[in-house]
């Protein structure tokens, strides 16, 4: 392995500087040792001849080679230090090839975000967060439904980043809950316009701010999700699942694996025929061979349904669609397996993205940092020592 230096101009300036300073200080000491005691003086140095028999000393002669050892070890650890900081700024690296042809998968977090989901929503996220953890190495996007759908987060290979996107949502969703639990505790349908106004008017300020501050949060994506709302209904499955679906780049290309894993309870409240219904949507995704995971939330969760529709009713409709893509379908509980949804998806062959050997530079900083820590310790062994 070749090591070089990003910035060697920057190395051989320190170091000639260090080298410049450690010969100027050398050169100095000599100089003052030599006209320390003149030898013309040395008569007159009455403790010359007491110092001359000591000097003959067996004892004497081991404590002052002891002494120069020490000036010769805190001299070269304190050399050794400040010659390998110099070489630290230099920036040691070395090339570092990297396989960019490896197996991938294209996985999309579709998440129907209607209020009919408020309270199971941010558990939802909470196990999505787990699964995501399981994914490293695959690409994952985020999308996001409701009258219209929402590109959240483009496909990354950033987990991290996609963690920070769902906590993002996670928040929403607290939001969403706190806003259902003020609206049936004070009876947001039944009020005209004046008694909303009376309910604001009634806040103290601070009350005011936090609730204002808490619609307009919920605004930055009830706004885009709910487009034409009043027109075409609430909670399109089937439009959600097809906008995901055409989320994916180059649909056509068969190199890539691709996956959704969608979160929603199917109760479709649609004012108009919705332009794609959930059968479709399924049926198109497999004909891309798109698998879907479905994730449903248990019996007791939901609520505010419309006529006619019922947990079996809407769970077995989804099943049912979800199985025919090639995915599984799940129904979120005390037992609900994130490990078992991960290995789901990588049951899935990940398709072989064309090989790339990219080079890059990487940092080695490991040998030069020991020495300069290796010869502080010297120095300061010496300096302890009484040199």
């Amino acid at each position: 392995m070749e090591i070089s230096l990003r910035n060697p101009s920057s190395a051989w300036a320190t170091a000639a500087v260090v080298i410049l300073a450690a010969v100027s200080i050398l050169v100095f000491r000599i100089i003052r040792m030599r006209k320390s005691i003149k030898d013309k003086d040395k008569k007159h140095f009455r403790g010359y001849s007491t110092m001359w028999i000591a000097s003959e000393l067996p004892k004497y002669k081991r404590r002052l080679a002891l002494y120069i050892l020490l000036k010769i070890m805190g001299f070269v650890g304190l050399a050794t230090s400040l010659l390998s900081s110099a070489y630290l700024i230099g920036r040691p690296s070395f090339n570092k090839k990297i396989d960019a042809g490896v197996k991938r998968r294209d996985i999309y977090l579709c998440l129907d975000v209607s209020y009919s989901l408020y309270e199971l929503n941010a558990d939802f996220v909470e196990n999505l967060e787990d699964v995501v953890r399981g994914l490293e190495g695959d690409r994952v996007g985020i999308s996001i439904f409701n009258t219209s759908t929402v590109e959240y987060m483009p496909l990354t290979t950033d987990m991290d980043f996609t963690i920070d996107k769902l906590e993002e949502l996670k928040e929403y969703f607290v939001l969403q809950k706190k806003y259902m639990k003020m609206r049936d505790d004070n009876d947001f349908n039944g009020m005209t316009g004046e008694q909303f106004s009376a309910f604001l008017d009634s806040m103290t300020e601070d009350e005011y701010n936090e609730f204002m501050d808490m619609l307009d949060k919920l605004d930055v994506i009830d706004r885009p999700v709910t487009l034409d709302n009043e027109i075409k209904g609430s909670s399109l499955i089937g439009e959600g699942l097809a906008s995901c679906l055409f989320n994916f780049p180059s649909l056509e290309d068969s190199e890539r694996t691709r996956v959704i894993i969608m979160v929603s309870d199917n109760a479709q409240s649609e004012n108009a025929p919705p332009t794609i219904e959930l059968a479709e949507a399924a049926d198109m995704c497999k004909d891309k061979d798109v698998a879907v995971f479905g994730i449903f939330p248990p019996k007791d969760a939901l609520r505010e349904l419309e006529a006619g529709q019922n947990f079996d009713n809407l769970s077995t409709d989804m099943r049912q669609n979800i199985r025919k893509t090639g995915g599984e379908f799940y129904v979120v509980g005390s037992d609900f397996d994130t490990e078992d949804v991960i290995k789901q998806i990588q049951s899935h062959e990940a398709m072989q993205v064309d090989e790339v050997t990219v080079n890059r530079l990487a940092d080695d900083p490991n040998l030069a940092i020991m020495l300069c820590i290796l010869g502080l310790i010297l120095f300061v062994i010496a300096k302890g020592a009484g040199a």
